[in-house]
């Protein structure tokens, strides 16, 4: 383990300035919980040497083809809706809007046909590479990096590694840290917390649990100062903070905890008497869902009391020796 710690003394040497003073004063006040890496999980970790994403092909294949069949099914049910028509005289005088409808449709449907037939070639090109000095990940020949000792803290908020759901961005949970250059402004790297590069060449990784965990041991051993992780990261990636060892347990009981803090919104909109005012309507939606969000909360606090706050963590007595 003598080599680990020179990693992790070296990382701390030639870590950035902008690194290092990244963090404003009154965010150190925040109290976080200071957990050991277990030395036999850093061990196992150096072991392991660098590691590569593992592309499913079928996987991606079956998915781009699941989309060219449902594209030429919808087209060939257009087209056989039309040749089946007998009656138009719905459509009389709007020949020409129907026309110029039915163009943009086939247009739109022949384009994404194309569009998914020209991934099949691509597919398995995304890449995702994990070691001792950093990680590098999407098109091979033009792959981003990011170096562990760039890795910094956040000058604003309370977490330094924490998990985000962006509706607009992605309909899954994205990973998000700091990353600042040398000399540069801090920048911030959002990591799609399945690790997908590009669903038209890797829709997944198939060693995707072990390189978020890599991933994650080395966010929380390599920077310095080191870096305050959301008790959420862990959940989202079941694993336990503590053993590092797998825990889906709790990310399991947070979904089904989340669907069942919307029934009392549900029960709201169908319960509903007519005719009383929408707006009374919307501010009891909106109490529902405040008392769902807090059982739910509670819910959580009480079965996994330790799963709460914030982490920080050091390698175990011996682990840098």
């Amino acid at each position: 383990m003598r080599a680990v710690g020179r990693k992790h003394r070296k990382s701390q040497r030639v870590a950035p300035p902008a690194a290092r003073d990244a963090v404003p004063p009154a965010s150190r006040a925040v109290a976080s919980r200071v957990l050991d890496v277990p030395a036999q999980v850093l061990e196992a970790l150096a072991r392991s040497g660098p590691l590569e994403g593992v592309p499913d092909l079928r996987g991606t294949r079956l998915f781009i083809g699941g989309f060219v069949a449902l594209f030429a099914l919808i087209a060939a049910g257009l087209v056989a809706a039309v040749m089946l028509e007998e009656d138009w005289s719905n459509a009389r005088g709007n020949e020409a809007i129907l026309l110029l409808l039915g163009l943009l449709l086939f247009g739109a449907l022949g384009g994404g046909i194309w569009y998914l037939l020209r991934q099949f070639p691509r597919v398995g090109e995304g890449m995702l590479r994990i070691d001792a000095n950093g990680m590098c990940w999407g098109d091979p020949a033009s792959p981003q990096v990011v170096r562990w000792h760039e890795v910094c803290r956040a000058r604003a908020g309370f977490h330094d590694v924490k998990t985000e759901f962006v509706s607009s961005e992605a309909i899954a949970k994205r990973l998000v840290f700091q990353q600042v250059a040398r000399g540069g402004e801090p920048r911030e790297i959002r990591l799609p917390l399945a690790l997908t590069v590009d669903t038209g060449r890797v829709l997944r990784f198939r060693n995707r649990a072990v390189l978020l965990r890599a991933l994650l041991l080395h966010l929380a051993t390599q920077p310095r100062p080191r870096l305050r992780f959301d008790a959420e990261v862990f959940i989202d990636a079941g694993i336990d903070p503590q053993t590092w060892a797998p825990m889906p347990a709790p990310r399991r009981w947070m979904w089904l905890s989340s669907l069942a803090g919307l029934l009392p919104v549900l029960a709201v909109i169908v319960l509903w008497p007519m005719g009383e005012h929408i707006g009374w309507m919307v501010a009891a939606s909106v109490l529902a869902l405040v008392a769902g969000a807090g059982a739910m909360g509670w819910f959580m606090h009480q079965r996994y009391p330790g799963l709460q706050g914030v982490f920080e963590f050091e390698t175990a007595a011996g682990a840098a020796s």
